[in-house]
């Protein structure tokens, strides 16, 4: 198996540090597929969190690969698929977590969905 090296990778301005096996082409090109997608659905929201893109990006790119196996297009081995989903998967858990870190940080630290009892 290749060594992981750690990469930087923009998405939806913001800079995360990838660790992966793959080469470096493959996880910026991943990582821009996933910025453009996320670009998209931020720019058709019109008060929409980094989480609610996140999820929303997730959902359009489970849907893509469910298609693709159903299809059975792509070339892609279905092993490959299943890894590439959970680096995807994985990637968009750091993805939320990340912006519940953020508006938490905007909430005077409370946490995302606490109200006050002002």
């Amino acid at each position: 198996m290749a060594e992981a090296r750690t990469m930087t990778v923009h998405i939806l301005g913001n800079e995360y540090r990838i660790r992966s096996t793959e080469s470096g082409e493959f996880v910026r090109e991943v990582a821009l597929h996933v910025d453009e997608l996320m670009h998209r659905i931020a720019s058709r929201m019109n008060a929409g969190t980094s989480s609610q893109v996140a999820v929303l990006a997730a959902l359009n790119l489970a849907e893509e690969l469910l298609r693709e196996r159903r299809n059975g297009t792509g070339g892609v081995a279905a092993e490959e698929i299943d890894d590439r989903l959970r680096a995807l998967a994985n990637r968009v858990d750091e993805i939320i977590d990340t912006a519940k870190d953020e508006i938490g940080a905007t909430n005077g630290g409370r946490s995302v969905g606490a109200r006050s009892e002002d």
